[in-house]
């Protein structure tokens, strides 16, 4: 499992939220002195194996707001499903819940503290609270007390009366076991270099894999962008002036549609005008009779007595005629002004259509180039060939941050150089296999032989008489709680906690610490032999034992750091827990700060690491860093 987000509130000295989200890898949080390093470290610990008891619960309540502590631990399960457990210190109470990806929101799996701790218990695979502060939270104090003892005093045996001169034997067998320890150590440099070449060839290969996925994706995006090769030089607003040119297209439309009612309304009322027709209008067909009639009554018809009624009547008729020209007048007037009031409709229509011809002209010429269909196609395939940009950028990036200025067939040369270097190595390591056997119980024979040498040499009697003596005073072995075991202590916990036997597991830690001790200090240091009770046991580049006692606090501190980061890569591939790191690099350094830095990067990519560190230079390029106020 890893860890995702930790989420602060109310938590000893903070007051206001505090966020901060994780990756798996590595992960550095810098934060000043007294700015809640130890408190987010213990609080992580604390939310992983929840307890109801109020000393416990007491101890992260904030005296700023005492009613509103409270924490959140967002975590990745090796199942790949995401749960949040919140515990709120002031009102001693506990809250567990599970991701549901459709809904995007946590729902409750439990809110008692019996149900809550038996299922952490299961994510933390069972390992107890105490075992986990011992080996997976790497705090200053655990640097305090790791001074030891003289070997020599703490081991020394009781001389026997008859001690004398070693015998011929002992000083043979002594040899032989000392000629075996050379070989014993020869085979496990060659197997050391072996295993190193074979490391360093594994990293060359995953770069080149690397640099073939990335050519690989970047061959897949740049032939999209060979398709999309029209909107290379489109406007950067783009996507605005599609809306602006779909918003006015909408209006557009609705515009025409009122325009359209209209001269559908004038079309109908010019439908329903009759064309004026002059002469079938029944005032012209009357005043056409009346004006016969009165001709024919005057001509045959009238009187002289009646002549008056004659032009009577041809005046009558000239008056219906009139007025039947005078109503068609009226009507065509009406249908020529109806005919206007169509065109200009009409005319209002050509302008509006071509208005917004002119103001979407950007958009029409885009879709002219580009062959799409529509806007909605030229929006989407521009955002597709700016999102296709913006993937070239990030796996440029991507490269240039993995594999910097290293070209493919620089790669491809150290790839040669180190396979046959490897494969020489591994010849070399196979031609002493057989003198690589286990060190342990050699180096115990080996110390106890010397021992009874170096006391009989120095003739001290322990036959005091009948007077009373004063016996020789021997400081204290390993006074210091830490120290009872050395480092012997915690790789039994290890052991148990990770189910692998020591014989496989010292020798194991030994080599990752040495190979890191030797990286940070530059080669002076390349030995470290911790399998057994007391302080370790320190080996400089010339093959000479280094007084442990005689080493700088600094210089102690970083072994305990290798032999723990040795320890927690021993056991990463059967205990994948988060290695949570309070500050423990203060006492180097800056160089052998990032060069521990550098062993831990390495370690992320086994386990999940949190560094909680007062130094902000320490954060790389790459790094998931955060800060903590």
């Amino acid at each position: 499992m890893f860890l995702v987000e930790l989420v602060l509130q109310g938590v000893r000295g903070f007051r206001e939220l505090a966020r901060l989200r994780f990756k798996g890898g590595f992960n550095v949080v810098a934060a000043g002195n007294e700015s809640g390093k130890t408190t987010a470290a213990e609080s992580i610990q604390r939310l992983l194996f929840p307890r109801h008891q109020t000393a416990l619960l007491d101890a992260f309540i904030s005296r700023h707001v005492p009613d509103a502590s409270r924490a959140a631990l967002v975590i990745c399960a090796d199942d790949g499903v995401y749960y949040r457990i919140i515990q709120d210190f002031s009102k001693r109470a506990v809250n567990l819940s599970k991701y549901n990806a459709t809904s995007r929101d946590f729902g409750l799996l439990h809110k008692d503290w019996d149900n809550a701790v038996q299922f952490m218990a299961g994510m933390t695979a069972g390992i107890s609270e105490e075992d986990f502060a011992g080996i997976f939270l790497f705090q200053r104090n655990h640097l305090a007390g790791r001074a030891g003892a003289p070997a020599s005093a703490a081991a020394l045996p009781p001389a026997s009366p008859s001690a004398g001169v070693k015998s011929s034997a002992d000083s043979k067998r002594l040899a032989e076991l000392r000629e075996i320890l050379r070989k014993a150590e020869e085979a496990a440099d060659a197997e050391y270099k072996y295993q190193s070449a074979k490391l360093a060839l594994g990293e060359i290969e995953k770069k080149i894999g690397s640099l073939d996925e990335i050519e690989r994706k970047r061959a897949e995006i740049e032939s999209t962008l060979e398709s999309l090769k029209g909107y290379e030089g489109l406007p950067e607003d783009l996507a605005a002036l599609i809306d602006d040119y779909e918003r006015r297209q909408g209006q557009k439309l609705v515009d025409a549609e009122e325009l359209n009612k209209q001269i559908e309304g004038v079309k109908v009322q010019l439908a329903a005008m009759p064309t004026a027709n002059f002469v079938a209008d029944k005032l012209f067909i009357a005043g056409i009779v009346v004006g016969i009639l009165s001709i024919l009554a005057g001509v045959f018809v009238l009187t002289a007595d009646h002549a008056i009624l004659f032009p009577v009547g041809v005046v009558l008729a000239l008056i219906l005629m009139a007025g039947a020209w005078y109503k068609g007048s009226l009507k065509t007037m009406q249908r020529k002004k109806i005919l206007r009031e169509e065109e200009d409709l009409k005319k209002e229509l050509a302008e509006l259509e071509k208005r917004f011809q002119h103001e979407g002209a950007a958009i029409t010429t885009a879709l002219r180039l580009t062959g799409a269909s529509s806007p909605a196609e030229l929006k989407e395939k521009s955002e597709n060939y700016r999102y296709s940009l913006s993937l070239v950028s990030d796996l440029e990036e991507q490269r240039h941050r993995s594999l910097g200025d290293v070209t493919r067939e620089k790669l491809q040369q150290q790839h040669e150089q180190l396979k046959q270097q490897a494969a020489e190595l591994g010849q070399a390591a196979q031609a002493v296999a057989q003198n690589n056997i286990d060190t342990y119980s050699i180096r115990q024979d080996i110390e106890r032989l010397a021992s009874d040498a170096s006391t009989a040499s120095a003739g001290v009697s322990w036959n005091f008489g009948t007077e009373p003596q004063e016996l020789p005073v021997f400081p204290p072995a390993a006074a210091a709680s830490g120290e009872r075991g050395g480092f012997l202590a915690e790789m039994s916990i290890a052991s148990r906690i990770g189910g692998i036997e020591m014989e496989t597991l010292v020798p194991a830690v030994e080599a990752a610490a040495q190979r890191n001790l030797a990286a940070i200090t530059a080669g002076k240091y390349v030995r470290i032999e911790a399998g057994h009770e007391g302080a370790p046991v320190v080996h400089a580049k010339d093959g000479s034992e280094v007084n442990y006692q005689e080493l700088s606090h600094g210089t102690r501190s970083l072994i305990t750091f290798c032999l723990r980061t040795g320890l927690i890569e021993a056991l990463a591939g059967k205990r994948r827990l988060p290695f949570i790191l309070d500050d423990p690099l203060a006492d180097l350094d800056p160089v052998r700060q990032k060069a521990a830095c550098q062993v831990l990067r390495a370690l992320g990519a086994k386990t999940q690491v949190l560094l909680f560190t007062a130094n902000p230079a320490l954060k790389a390029e790459g790094d998931t860093a955060a800060e903590l106020n």
